[in-house]
């Protein structure tokens, strides 16, 4: 074989090898290229995913406070009103008269005799009190002043027993203030 058969053969060989090195970087190329593709797309999944996922998350955090919110509109609501029939129930106590007052003060005296004895002192809100008190043949020492109804002090002034309608409220509040929560918003 001559020289130049060989260059001839050693181009062609040379050439044939050059295109199967290209068709393979070329191949190669094309893999990385869908690989990158696939790792690219499943990365964006994953981040959409999460994205998702906080913003559901976020939703439901929002949703809760505005929930507590509006619980805590409601709430300060009913307590308002709750108060303002306690300032109503204030108000329609001081403005009782006649027999039915009487009857009340004389059913209270009655109850703080029995717990501190005759020798007991009267501290009278109305007028009226101090005449009921008087006709009982208890001593009145004093006025106090509320919407009605009386305060009672033992002989000797260590015990006090407030029956003043004020003060009988006050005591009651809390029960009173669940009856009229379950009247009102039941």
């Amino acid at each position: 074989m001559s020289a130049e058969k060989i260059i001839e053969q050693i181009k062609k060989d040379s050439e044939k090898e050059i295109k199967q090195i290209q068709l393979d970087a070329e191949k190669q190329r094309k893999e990385i290229i869908t690989q990158a593709k696939k790792e690219g797309e499943a990365k964006a999944r994953k981040i959409l995913e999460n994205g998702k996922k906080t913003i559901e998350n976020q939703k439901k955090i929002q949703i809760s406070k505005a929930n507590q919110e509006s619980k805590k509109e409601i709430m300060k609501a009913k307590e308002e009103l709750i108060e303002e029939c306690f300032i109503k129930a204030q108000q329609k106590l001081s403005q009782i008269k006649g027999k039915e007052y009487e009857t009340l003060v004389k059913k209270l005296i009655k109850e703080g005799v029995e717990k501190l004895g005759k020798n007991c002192t009267i501290i009278a809100s109305r007028e009226v009190d101090k005449k009921i008190a008087e006709q009982q043949g208890l001593k009145v020492a004093g006025k106090t002043d509320a919407a009605g109804g009386v305060i009672l002090k033992s002989a000797d002034g260590k015990i006090t027993l407030d029956y003043t309608l004020d003060g009988i409220l006050k005591r009651e509040k809390q029960k009173i203030r669940i009856k009229v929560g379950k009247l009102l918003f039941s």
